[in-house]
């Protein structure tokens, strides 16, 4: 009777602990959906200049208090929030990662190229290199993107480097300041885009060579 009695007191206090449970963490993530193929090319900002041969994308940095699973918001004079129920579906350098490459494979046709065929075809392809500087989400305000990147052509032995500041005004919600970053990778797949095609600094970007 003894050992049933603390079976029954053990399943009573798990049932306890799954009532008191809080709600179910939300996933979110930077990729916008993908437009029917017909539509692809239309939906983006068509740029004139040279067909864009291989390229690719290094992974990309972000500031290390933002690198987090869970979505950090800014609460004014230097504080930050984690929102430990709001969640991004993989890391943030992930999430961007996969974001703006679905956005540059929509406009330009193809992916980039994967690392080791990228160094397999040294000169012959497009390098880029992305670096996050600030990646801000202030609820009900706005949503930053600041970004250092840097291109470097086939047959040249410069940089195209450039600094894109993005900001976008957001309403009230989590959701709101996600689908702000989102739209915020969209520009800079957009710009970036320009830049691959046009081997010039896009417009709305700062760049040196």
């Amino acid at each position: 009777m003894m050992i049933s009695f603390k079976r029954l007191a053990l399943a009573l206090g798990v049932l306890s602990l799954v009532g008191c449970a809080g709600p179910p963490a939300q996933h979110y993530t930077l990729s916008q959906a993908l437009p029917p193929p017909s539509s692809a090319v239309s939906s983006s900002k068509e740029v004139s200049g040279k067909s864009v041969g291989a390229y690719s994308l290094s992974d990309i940095s972000v500031p290390a208090e933002v690198d987090n699973i869970s979505l950090v918001v800014s609460q004014g004079e230097g504080r930050l929030m984690v929102l430990s129920e709001d969640r991004w579906s993989g890391s943030l350098s992930a999430q961007l990662s996969t974001a703006l490459s679905q956005a540059l494979t929509q406009r330009i046709g193809m992916p980039p190229v994967q690392k080791l065929v990228s160094e397999a075809a040294g000169a012959s392809v497009t390098k880029i290199q992305l670096a996050v500087q600030r990646f801000d989400l202030i609820p009900g305000q706005s949503v930053a993107l600041d970004t250092v990147w840097s291109m470097r052509f086939p047959g040249s032995k410069s940089f195209l480097t450039c600094y894109t500041r993005l900001v976008k005004p957001v309403d009230i919600g989590v959701l709101a300041l996600v689908r702000g970053q989102q739209e915020n990778v969209q520009a800079l797949a957009t710009q970036l885009t320009e830049a691959l095609k046009t081997q010039k600094a896009p417009s709305g970007s700062s760049c040196s060579r």
